[in-house]
C-alpha cells in the first residue's frame, strides 16, 4: 500500500490490497441469514444460492464440502434454511458472497424433506440393518443426556435395584451445540476405562424442530461407529429419530430404556426357581437314602462277579503250574542227566569216563559213560 501523490494522507490501495482489506473486517462480522434454497450443487465445495421469498434477492452461498458432511443436515433446493457466517468477496472474480459455517432448516416442510434425505442415505448405505445383542446381565451402564429435567430420574427410577453402576455424560439435546456435545459423549464412552456393557441415548418428546440433534447425520454416525452396543430412548410423536433407527435397540421413551436393560437378566430370573427346585430335590434325605441303597447293591454285585473271575483265573494258573511241574514228569518215567552239574540236552555234551548224574522219580543213580 502507498499514499496518493495529490492527497498523502489518503492510503492507494492495489485492487488486491483493498478486497484484502475489505474481507478482513467482512470475515469478523458475523451474520445469520434466513431463505429458500436454489442452485444447489455438490462436489469438492458446497455451492447454493438463498432467496428472499418477498423481492427475489439472492445471496450466493459457499462451503466446503467437508464441513457440509460434518454439519450432519441434508439440504436441496426449495428448502428453507438458516444460515451463520461470514460475508466475503472472491477476489478471482470480484463477486460478493457468504461463507457458511452452519445450516440449520426452518420450517416443518423443511425439517421434515431434511429428514427424509438424510434416512434415505444411510438406508442406502445400510446404517438401519445392523442390529446387535444386548449384552446379558448388564451391570456398566453409559448414559448420555441433559442433567437438566426428569428425563435421567425417570431412567434410574424405572432400573430395578440390582446395584446398576451408571457413568453419565451431560450434553445438551438440542440447540447449536447439541450434535457437538453427543458426538464427544459417545466417543468418550469408548474409553475401555469405563468398561462399560451398554451405552444409552435418553431425551423426553419434542418437536421436529427441537429434535434437530437426533435427526443428525454426524450423531447417527457416531453411534454405528460405536463398539458398545447402543440403546436410544428417545420420545417421538409420528417419525422415529434417525438416532433411534441407527441404535442397536429403539425405545420411545427413556423408562423403555431402563425396562430394555432390565430385561438382560430376564433369563437368570427364569432359571433361578428351577436350579432351587432341582438343588433342594437332590437334597431331600429319602432320595440321598434311596441312591445311596442302590449304588450299594450295584457295588455289592460288581465285587461277587470280580470274585469269581479271580477264583476261575487262580484255578487256571494252579492247573498250568501242575502240567509244567518237572517232578511230575519224572514220575511218569522221564530222567534228567546231569554231567558236571549241567543238564545234558545231546550226547554230543557227554564225554566218555566222565561221571553222570541220572535223576529219576523216586531216587538218583551214579555211572560213567562208557561208549557213546
Amino acid at each position: 500500500m502507498e499514499l496518493d501523490e495529490n492527497n498523502p494522507a489518503q492510503p492507494l490501495f492495489t485492487v488486491s490490497e483493498f478486497l484484502d482489506a475489505v474481507n478482513y473486517v467482512l470475515k469478523h462480522d458475523k451474520a445469520l441469514v434466513r431463505g429458500e434454497v436454489t442452485d444447489f450443487k455438490k462436489g469438492k465445495w458446497i455451492s447454493f444460492s438463498l432467496k428472499d421469498k418477498d423481492d427475489n434477492s439472492l445471496l450466493k452461498c459457499v462451503m466446503g464440502a467437508w464441513l457440509y458432511n460434518q454439519i450432519g443436515v441434508q439440504i436441496e433446493d426449495g428448502m428453507e434454511i438458516k444460515i451463520s457466517g461470514s460475508p466475503s468477496i472472491n477476489k478471482a472474480y470480484g463477486s460478493f458472497g457468504f461463507w457458511v459455517e452452519t445450516i440449520e432448516p426452518l420450517g416443518e416442510g423443511s425439517l421434515k424433506k431434511a429428514y427424509e434425505l438424510l434416512v434415505k442415505k444411510l438406508r442406502e448405505e445400510g446404517l438401519f440393518t445392523r442390529k446387535r445383542e444386548l449384552p446379558e446381565f448388564i451391570e456398566r451402564i453409559g448414559v448420555i443426556s441433559s442433567k437438566h429435567g426428569v428425563v435421567i430420574h425417570d431412567f434410574k427410577q424405572n432400573l430395578d435395584k440390582r446395584g446398576y453402576k451408571i457413568i453419565f455424560k451431560d450434553a445438551r439435546v438440542e440447540g447449536a451445540d447439541a450434535v457437538g456435545q453427543i458426538v464427544e459423549a459417545i466417543h468418550e464412552l469408548q474409553n475401555k476405562k469405563y468398561n462399560l456393557d451398554i451405552l444409552v441415548i435418553i431425551r423426553g418428546g419434542g418437536s421436529l424442530e427441537s429434535m434437530q440433534a437426533f435427526n443428525n447425520e454426524a450423531v447417527a454416525r457416531a453411534i454405528f461407529a460405536s463398539n458398545i452396543p447402543i440403546i436410544a430412548g428417545i420420545g417421538h410423536d409420528v417419525d422415529v429419530p434417525i438416532a433411534s433407527l441407527v441404535a442397536d435397540r429403539e425405545e420411545s421413551t427413556p423408562t423403555g430404556a431402563a425396562h430394555a436393560v432390565n430385561e438382560s437378566w430376564n433369563r437368570l430370573e427364569s432359571l433361578l426357581p428351577i436350579y432351587e427346585r432341582n438343588t433342594l430335590a437332590y437334597l431331600d434325605m429319602s432320595r440321598i437314602k434311596e441312591s445311596v441303597t442302590g449304588l450299594g447293591k450295584v457295588i455289592s454285585a460288581q465285587f461277587s462277579q470280580m470274585l469269581e473271575d479271580a477264583q476261575t483265573e487262580l484255578k487256571r494258573c494252579a492247573q498250568l503250574v501242575t502240567l509244567l511241574d518237572p517232578a511230575r514228569n519224572l514220575r511218569l518215567g522221564y530222567s534228567i542227566v546231569r554231567s558236571g552239574g549241567k543238564v545234558l540236552k545231546s550226547v554230543k555234551q557227554a564225554k566218555l569216563g566222565a561221571e553222570l548224574n541220572i535223576e529219576l522219580g523216586d531216587g538218583e543213580i551214579i555211572s560213567k559213560v562208557i561208549k557213546i
